[in-house]
C-alpha cells in the first residue's frame, strides 16, 4: 500500500492512519531528508524483529531512531554539553549521531553499551510521526540486502520490501544518499561514515 504525503505539511489524517499501522504491529516505508528509510516503533518487539529480518540486519549493532527534536533527544540519551552543543548545530538535518540511550529505550534497541543513533531529519513525515506517536521511530535505510543499493523512490521501495511492509509513504524522490554518523561517545566526535552532511568540521585534525 502506497500512501502519498506532502513532504512539508503532510495530511493529519493520513499521519494518524500510519501511526495506527505502526501500533499494530507494522513496519512501514517513510522519507527523510536523505533516503527512504524503513520504520517501527521501538517498544513493539515484532515490528523491530521484522524491520531487522527484511533489511537483514546484525542484532548486535545499534540501532537509529528518529526523535522529533533536541529535546525529546535529551529524554532518553545520555546528552552531556559537549553532546548538546553539536546536536543544536547540525539537527535538523541528514546526521546520525552515536549516543548513549537511557533507561527509558528498551534494551533490545542499543549495542551492549546501549549506543543508538540519533537522528532528527530535516523533512516534515517523519517529525509528524514521531509527534503523534509520543515516542520516537526506530529506522534503518532503505537499503536493497541484495544490491546493497539505496533507495531513493517509494515505487522502487515498494517493488523490494512491500512484502514486509503495512504501508510506502510517498514523499516523493529522495536525495538517495545516506547520512553522515558521528560518534559522539569516544573522547573526541569520531565520524564513521561521510553521508550527506559536510563532516569537515569533526575531521580537523585527523
Amino acid at each position: 500500500m502506497i500512501l502519498q504525503l506532502d513532504g512539508r505539511f503532510p495530511s493529519p489524517r493520513r499521519i494518524e492512519r500510519v501511526v495506527e499501522l505502526l501500533e499494530d504491529d507494522g513496519v512501514v516505508a517513510i522519507p527523510t531528508d536523505t533516503t527512504y528509510a524503513l520504520a517501527c516503533l521501538p517498544d513493539r518487539k515484532r515490528a523491530v524483529d521484522q524491520l531487522m529480518a527484511l533489511r537483514r540486519l546484525d542484532p548486535k549493532k545499534p540501532l537509529a531512531l528518529i526523535f522529533k527534536d533536541i529535546r525529546h533527544v535529551s529524554e532518553h540519551t545520555l546528552l552531556d554539553d559537549r553532546a548538546f552543543r553539536i546536536l543544536r548545530r547540525y539537527l535538523p538535518g541528514p546526521y546520525c549521531f552515536i549516543l548513549e540511550a537511557n533507561r527509558t529505550l528498551p534494551r533490545i534497541i542499543g549495542d551492549k553499551r546501549r549506543r543508538i543513533g540519533v537522528r532528527v531529519p530535516a523533512h516534515g513525515v517523519p517529525q509528524a510521526i514521531v509527534e503523534v506517536a509520543g515516542r520516537p521511530l526506530i529506522v534503518t535505510s532503505a537499503i536493497d540486502p541484495d544490491t546493497q543499493e539505496t533507495l531513493n523512490d517509494p515505487w522502487t521501495t515498494e517493488t523490494i520490501f512491500g512484502h514486509g511492509l503495512a504501508a510506502v509513504l510517498d514523499g516523493g524522490d529522495m536525495p538517495g544518499i545516506a547520512s553522515s554518523v558521528v560518534d559522539l561517545t569516544t573522547e573526541i566526535p569520531t565520524v564513521i561514515r561521510q553521508g550527506l552532511g559536510d563532516c569537515s568540521d569533526f575531521l580537523v585534525g585527523t
